[in-house]
C-alpha cells in the first residue's frame, strides 16, 4: 500500500477528512497567488488556522524545497469548487491538490521569476515520485499549463481520466494557476539504437581459409556456392571444412564475378565475398 502521507514531508493534519468517489488518480496543481505574502511560514500558518477550510493536500515551497501536508493522501481536501453536482475535490481514488507558494513575477533575492518554471523547483521531484507512488499517470489530460488563462477540460475527461490537472483546467473553477510548469516528468534518456543485425558473415580475412579450417562459416560459403551455381564440389561430407572442392568452387565464383588469371585463385577476398552474401552464422 502506497504511503498516504509523503515522506519528508511535514505533517500538519487539519482533521476534517472526507471519502472518494473513485475512478483513476489525479493530481491538481495550484499557486498561492499571494501578492502582499511570499513566504512559506506565513501560508502554512494560514492553512492550518484560518484557511483550514480551503486547505489542500501539500504545500510546497519551489525556492527552499519546504513541504507540509494538511490531509492524507485518500482524504479529499478543500482547494476545488464543485462543477454542479460533481464534487470536484472528490473525484477519483486520489485528488491531490498541491499548493505552490508562488506568485507570478515575484522577486526573491534579487531577481524576477515569472513562473513556478521559472523557479529552481526544489523538492519537485520527491512530489512527482510519490505521486507516482499513488498511481497518477505522467501524463496532462488537458495539456501542460501554458498560460494564466482558463482552459477547461470537459466533465468527461476530469471525471475519468487520471493524471495530472492545472487549477485553470479543472470544470466549475474560475481560477487561472497555475500559469507554466516546469517539466515535472523529466526527460526519459535516449535508448541507445539496436545495433542492427548482421545479415551476412563478415569477411574473416584470406588466412582463414587454410585446408583443414573446419567452421560453420565454410559450410555457409559451401550453401552459397551451390545456390550461385559454382557448384565444383564432388561431395557434401565435411562441407564445414575448407578443402580442394571449396577452393575450386570458389575459383568459379570469382570467374563469374569477371576475374582471372592469379586473381580467380580460389582464395576469397574482401570484395568477391562481399558479393557472395554469405549469411551471417
Amino acid at each position: 500500500m502506497p504511503d498516504l502521507w509523503m515522506p519528508g514531508a511535514a505533517r500538519r493534519a487539519v482533521g476534517n477528512t472526507g471519502a472518494m468517489t473513485g475512478g483513476p488518480a489525479r493530481a491538481v496543481w495550484h499557486i498561492t497567488s499571494n501578492a502582499k505574502d511570499w513566504t512559506f511560514k506565513n501560508e502554512l500558518g494560514w492553512f492550518v488556522g484560518g484557511g483550514k477550510d480551503v486547505a489542500p493536500h501539500l504545500l510546497w515551497e519551489p525556492f527552499t524545497g519546504e513541504i507540509a501536508q494538511f490531509f492524507p493522501a485518500d482524504s479529499r481536501s478543500l482547494s476545488l469548487q464543485n462543477a454542479g453536482n460533481v464534487r470536484t475535490n472528490r473525484t477519483g481514488k486520489y485528488c491531490i491538490q498541491v499548493e505552490t507558494v508562488f506568485t507570478a513575477n515575484e522577486t526573491v533575492n534579487g531577481k524576477r521569476y515569472a513562473t513556478v518554471r521559472d523557479t529552481p523547483c526544489k523538492g519537485l521531484a520527491g512530489i512527482v515520485a510519490w505521486l507516482r507512488s499513488l498511481g497518477i499517470p505522467d501524463a496532462w489530460p488537458g495539456g501542460a499549463p501554458t498560460a494564466f488563462a482558463r482552459d477547461s477540460v470537459s466533465l468527461d475527461t476530469w471525471q475519468h481520466v487520471g493524471g495530472h490537472y492545472g487549477h485553470n483546467q479543472i470544470p466549475g473553477n474560475s481560477h487561472v494557476d497555475p500559469g507554466p510548469m516546469p517539466n515535472l516528468f523529466g526527460t526519459a534518456p535516449t535508448p541507445a539504437a539496436p545495433k542492427p543485425a548482421v545479415k551476412y558473415e563478415p569477411f574473416p580475412g584470406a588466412s582463414f581459409f587454410v585446408t583443414g579450417r573446419r567452421s560453420p562459416i565454410i559450410a555457409a560459403m559451401h550453401d552459397r556456392l551451390v545456390a550461385v551455381g559454382c557448384n565444383q564440389y564432388q561431395s557434401t561430407t565435411n562441407k564445414n571444412v575448407w578443402g580442394s572442392g571449396d577452393k575450386r568452387s570458389y575459383a568459379a565464383w570469382q570467374r563469374k564475378l569477371g576475374y582471372a588469371g592469379t586473381s580467380a585463385d580460389g582464395i576469397p577476398g574482401p570484395t568477391s565475398w562481399a558479393a557472395l552474401h554469405v549469411p551471417n552464422v
